[in-house]
C-alpha cells in the first residue's frame, strides 16, 4: 500500500507515521515547511514540500494532480480542515487517478462541517446543543429572542476561534456581525455557555453499512487560551452514551469515516452540549491511538474493503502537548493547583502528542514552527477572544 498523508507538517501526522511504520506501509507526506512535526519524525516516509493551500488553492490542486500522475497512490488521508475541504470537493477527480480518498463526498461533508446545518440536525434529533440562529435568515429580533445575550457570533464554516466574537448587547452585534459575515461568510449567533464546565471530545468511525467501527473519548484537562481553547492536556475516558448520541447524527448524514465532536458541559444544568463536528482527524488524535484504537489500520481496511478488526479500548491515559503546556503554565493562575499536576512529566500513563522517547525530534520541529507562528502578529491576534 502507498499512502499519501496531506498536512504532514501538522501534529496529527505523528501517530499515523508510527502506526503505518509498524504496518510496513509506504508513506509519503506533504509538508508546507521543513520546520514541522512530520518533517522531523524519524519514521520511514517520503517528504515532499508542497504549496501552501491557503495561499493558492489552484496551485495546490495542480501540484497534487501532477504528483499523483507521476507517483500513483492507493490511499490519501487529509489531516487538517483546509485539505479536508479540498479533498472532499475534488474527491471524484482525485479518485479517478486510482486512489481512495479517506473523506466523504462534498454534499455529506458540508452538512456536517457547517455549524448551522449541524445545529439544525441536533434540533431535529433532540440532541442537546446551544441555542443557535441565523439573523440573516430569520431576522435579528427572532434570532436574539431565541438565543439571548450574551452570545457568540460564529462563522458557519471555519476552524478554531477564527471569526468568533463575544457580544454582550445589540451595540456589539451591530458593530461586529456584518464585518464577520463579509470576512468569513454566513454566520450564526449562538448562546454563550459559561466555560467552567468540563469539555470533551468524541471520535467516531462509521463504516459503509452504518456500523460504528470504533470510538474514543477524552476530557480536556487544560487548554490554551485558559478561558477556553485548544486542549493542552487530555485524559482518555469512556462515554458510550455520547458515542450513541452522536452516531445518530452520522446516520442522518450518511457519514462514512472519522468524525470528531466537540462538547461542553453546561455548568448551569450539568448537560453535555454539542458545539461542533470536525469532519477529519483532530490534532489530539494520538489519544485515540493510545486508547487502543488503530485508526490507521481502520482506514487501510476501509480502502482495501477488508473486514475491520476489533480493538480493546483502554482509558485513564493522559496526553499532553509539551509546547502549549509551557504556554499554559506561563499564562494560568492555576499553574500550581491544576489536576493532573503540571509537574508530572513522566509516568506510565503519561504521553505527549508532539513527540515521544522513540521519536523525539518532532518536539524540536514543532517548537520551531510554533515559535515562528507566535512571532506572527496575525496568529497572536487570532488566539485572542
Amino acid at each position: 500500500m502507498r499512502v499519501l498523508l496531506l498536512d504532514g507538517h501538522t501534529i496529527q501526522v505523528l501517530p499515523f507515521l508510527d502506526a503505518f511504520d509498524k504496518l510496513k506501509v509506504e508513506v509519503t507526506i506533504f509538508c508546507e515547511t521543513r520546520l514541522s512535526y512530520g518533517y522531523f519524525s524519524r519514521y520511514r516516509k517520503k517528504r515532499v514540500l508542497c504549496p501552501v493551500m491557503r495561499g493558492d488553492v489552484r496551485r495546490y490542486h495542480d501540484f497534487l494532480m501532477n504528483y499523483l500522475g507521476q507517483n500513483p497512490q492507493d490511499l490519501i488521508i487529509p489531516l487538517f480542515n483546509d485539505t479536508a475541504e479540498f479533498a472532499s470537493k475534488y474527491k471524484t477527480e482525485i479518485e479517478a487517478t486510482g486512489c481512495k480518498v479517506e473523506i466523504p463526498s462534498w454534499d455529506v461533508f458540508i452538512r456536517g462541517h457547517n455549524k448551522e446545518s449541524l445545529m439544525e440536525i441536533c434540533r431535529d434529533l433532540r440532541i442537546p446543543h446551544p441555542h443557535t440562529a441565523n439573523p440573516s435568515t430569520v431576522g435579528y429580533e427572532t434570532a436574539i429572542a431565541y438565543v439571548g445575550y450574551p452570545c457568540l457570533i460564529k462563522p458557519n464554516l471555519g476552524a478554531g476561534a477564527k471569526g468568533i466574537k463575544f457580544v454582550r448587547n445589540r451595540e456589539d452585534f451591530v458593530k461586529h456581525y456584518d464585518e464577520i459575515v463579509s470576512r468569513f461568510g454566513e454566520s450564526t449567533i449562538q448562546e454563550f455557555i459559561p466555560q467552567t464546565g468540563i469539555q470533551l471530545k468524541v471520535q467516531i468511525y462509521r463504516g459503509e453499512n452504518g456500523e460504528i467501527v470504533a470510538s474514543s473519548c477524552y476530557e480536556k484537562c487544560r487548554y490554551y487560551p485558559v478561558d477556553g481553547g485548544t486542549s493542552t492536556c487530555n485524559k482518555v475516558i469512556s462515554r458510550p452514551d455520547l458515542v450513541d448520541r452522536y452516531s445518530k447524527i452520522l446516520d442522518v448524514l450518511g457519514w462514512v469515516g472519522i468524525a470528531d465532536f466537540d462538547c461542553i458541559e453546561d455548568p448551569r444544568t450539568g448537560e453535555i452540549l454539542l458545539m461542533e463536528m470536525n469532519p477529519r482527524v483532530p490534532g489530539t488524535i494520538k489519544a485515540t491511538f493510545l486508547s487502543g484504537i488503530n485508526l490507521a489500520e481502520i482506514m487501510l481496511c476501509h480502502a482495501l474493503k477488508k473486514p475491520f478488526h476489533k480493538y480493546d479500548y483502554k482509558e485513564g491515559f493522559y496526553m499532553r502537548n509539551l509546547a502549549t503546556e509551557i504556554i499554559w503554565f506561563w499564562t494560568s493562575e492555576d499553574r500550581f493547583s491544576s489536576k493532573p499536576s503540571w509537574f508530572r512529566f513522566i509516568g506510565k500513563n503519561t504521553f505527549y502528542v508532539d513527540g515521544s522517547w522513540r521519536d523525539p525530534l518532532p518536539f524540536l520541529g514543532g517548537f520551531l514552527n510554533g515559535l515562528n507562528k507566535f512571532l506572527n502578529p496575525e496568529f497572536r491576534k487570532a488566539k485572542k477572544k
